[in-house]
């Protein structure tokens, strides 16, 4: 996997609408850009989106840019974002200061555009080879899909989303069924054969950019479904079973059913529900896992809570 220019994001902060114009014209042929021009609005930004580096001018109104590097640095979701400020006049003290808070760089705003452009990009190199040693690290390497640890992130960063925009996320535990009967009869090798195609039906099933496939411990796995009420987390339980059951995968002898089968468990989650009884991103899944033991005591190849 290789990380281009073309899919790192840039967030420009300042309110001077000229100078936002002169850098986006610097950058944009090579990043994503996002305009920003107050320090609230780019902590919106840097909330709601997959932001790669910051560069600000040091006074942004409403929130400073002193005050957004704080925010930023001091969050585990956030603090891995560079930050970069841009000084109207630059000043040792302000510049030690934008050091010592966790900004990267400190540059004159007036300094030779070739120079920033130079700057940004040497860091952009490194935040792409990082985010490779990332997606290597969080990647589960039987199947291709996320791991736990990145099932674990992901999960925290949506719900969290989900409480702050009042909307519903939606979670599919799945699980292989009779799949040490199959291990048993076919072998290892067929086992893991198995589980990579059960993981390809599993990817093909999300229908968003942001929902969020990952295996989650031997054959069990999750669906993430961020904007997704239990009613639409039904139907893609169903579509998910119907698949697995069509792509017709002998399954041992001994099994409930002549082809290899999926039970799931969906849980929702829905903020703005005065009475709720999911109350964390762990409720959302321990709530799944519930289900997924009802829908495998009920008989297998099947998903619950049933509409």
């Amino acid at each position: 996997m290789t990380v281009s220019n073309h899919s790192l994001t840039l967030l420009i902060v300042d309110e001077d609408t000229v100078g936002i114009s002169i850098l986006s014209g610097l950058f944009n042929n090579l990043f994503n850009i996002e305009i920003a021009l107050d320090g609230k609005a780019a902590l919106q930004s840097i909330a709601q989106k997959d932001i790669d580096l910051v560069l600000s001018v040091v006074n942004t109104p409403i929130i400073s840019g002193q005050e957004l590097c704080t925010f930023v640095k001091g969050s585990q979701l956030t603090a891995h974002i560079p930050v970069i400020f841009l000084a109207d006049t630059p000043h040792p003290d302000e510049e030690e200061k934008c050091l010592a808070m966790g900004a990267v760089d400190y540059v004159d705003k007036r300094t030779r555009p070739s120079i920033l452009l130079s700057r940004v990009t040497n860091l952009m190199a490194m935040v792409a080879q990082q985010k490779e040693l990332a997606e290597v690290s969080c990647t589960d390497g039987l199947t291709g899909l996320a791991n736990r640890m990145q099932l674990d992130t992901m999960l925290n960063k949506e719900w969290y989303a989900a409480v702050r925009g009042h909307y519903s996320i939606a979670a599919l535990l799945i699980d292989v069924d009779h799949f040490k009967l199959f291990n048993d009869e076919f072998g290892h090798l067929e086992g893991d054969t198995c589980l990579k195609t059960i993981a390809s039906i599993i990817d093909s099933c999300k229908k968003r950019e942001c929902d969020f496939a990952a295996r989650y411990g031997g054959e069990e796995f999750v669906l993430l479904l961020p904007f997704t009420d239990l009613e639409g987390a039904q139907q893609v339980a169903q579509e998910l079973l119907n698949s697995v059951q069509s792509r017709s995968i002998q399954a041992a002898t001994q099994a409930s059913h002549s082809v290899v089968t999926v039970s799931v468990g969906v849980s929702a989650f829905n903020p703005t529900r005065k009475k709720n009884e999911v109350h964390s991103s762990t409720d959302l899944i321990e709530k799944a896992d519930i289900h997924l033991f009802k829908a495998k005591q009920s008989g297998r190849n099947q998903y619950s809570p049933q509409v």
